[in-house]
């Protein structure tokens, strides 16, 4: 392994304990669960993570006005939530052609310990398909093919070129030739 990938392993590890610490010290995953089926998804998942991002997918059997409402009362409610903004993709038309899913969408940003954290969270209906096509070729790649990801996400991420929701999917499709 070279000084490069090693480097940007550590930082994945670290980033990795630092997202366990959170999840635990806000107890996150008891909280969507009350919402239902719960899914931590994305660099988290494939032991890639390079910034502090975490994404989540919650399945909920219905969704309500009162529960938009409840979802965030209760993470306003939270002294450790810094922010929140929140998307509703399913009582309204998108307002812009991302290729996101049909669900409510909710953003916090943590300050933990002492850095921003952002925590994406979509909240979706049992038959809302969520492209897992990435997903699939990300959880099928070889080792060299994960080392190449990291590495190359690690290096945007130092040298300022890392968009947010952007640069880590060209990456995994350009190593994965999608």
């Amino acid at each position: 392994m070279n000084n490069r990938l090693l480097t940007a392993r550590k930082h994945a590890n670290k980033l990795l304990k630092e997202a366990d610490e959170l999840l635990k010290t806000t107890d996150f995953l008891n909280i969507l669960k009350k919402y239902g089926e719960v899914s931590l998804n994305g660099s988290y998942k494939y032991n890639l993570l390079v910034d502090r991002d975490l994404d989540f997918g919650v399945k909920i059997n219905n969704f309500s006005l009162k529960l938009r409402t409840d979802i965030l009362r209760v993470f306003a409610s939270k002294s450790w939530a810094y922010s929140i903004n929140s998307t509703d993709r399913i009582n309204f038309k998108p307002l812009s052609h991302l290729n996101a899913p049909l669900g409510f969408y909710v953003c916090l940003t943590i300050p933990f310990p002492e850095k921003r954290w952002n925590i994406d969270i979509w909240f979706t209906l049992p038959d809302e398909q969520v492209n897992d096509g990435l997903e699939r070729q990300i959880l099928s790649a070889t080792p060299e093919q994960l080392e190449k990801i990291l590495l190359l996400k690690y290096q945007a991420m130092t040298s300022g070129q890392k968009e947010k929701g952007v640069t880590s999917i060209q990456i995994y499709k350009q190593v994965l030739g999608l």
